[in-house]
């Protein structure tokens, strides 16, 4: 007979929402994106279906909110590694590149798993279309080398999907991340138009 655990402590709304977001989370890593359903978190996480289904009411909410997350952790390191910058679009560049690469490496495989599952979704177009804070930073910070100071319109959707084209490169092995991190640096640096 095991000893008594004593009575089970209810968890805050936001401290339960946060553990099925992680528990989502690591079922993406373990299973794949494919594997994801709100029937498997309740069952990953010892919880009833429906307390899952009240938090996030479908399964593209749960791959929505884990997009959002990444896209907060991203825009967070590229915030802080640009705090320190030197004052040379090489650097920005690199340092631009670096976040994007090395965000996507540290969140690991459930990333492309995210994107894939949620592409061409509605919900992934609005919350990249909400989540621009990444792309408005990178514009603000390569626009003071751009001639004029102001880069052309396809310059940071051609950045992005270079970007997410890289990190699926590197993702699925094709791509060493130091390879991502150099090529996405001389794409941005070649896109910043030069004052003349």
């Amino acid at each position: 007979m095991q000893p008594s655990e004593g009575p089970r402590r209810r968890m805050s709304r936001e401290a339960r929402h946060a553990q099925l977001l992680e528990t989502a989370r690591l079922l993406i890593r373990a299973d794949g994106s494919d594997a994801l359903t709100l029937a498997r978190i309740a069952d990953r996480a010892g919880v009833a279906k429906p307390l899952v289904y009240q938090h996030f009411g479908t399964r593209t909410a749960v791959l929505a909110e884990l997009y959002r997350q990444f896209e907060n952790r991203q825009y967070d390191a590229l915030e802080q590694a640009l705090a320190s910058a030197p004052d040379d679009l090489p650097s920005v560049a690199g340092i631009v590149a670096d976040a994007y690469i090395s965000c996507a490496v540290a969140e690991g495989i459930e990333v492309p798993g995210l994107v894939g599952a949620l592409d061409g979704s509605p919900e992934l177009r609005r919350i990249r279309e909400e989540g621009r804070r990444f792309s408005d930073y990178c514009r603000a910070a390569l626009q003071p080398f751009a001639r004029g100071g102001v880069l052309p319109g396809a310059a940071m959707p051609a950045i992005l999907g270079a970007a997410d084209g890289l990190v699926r490169g590197v993702m699925d092995g094709t791509v060493a991340p130091d390879e991502g991190r150099a090529a996405l640096s001389e794409i941005i640096v070649a896109l910043v138009p030069r004052p003349d």
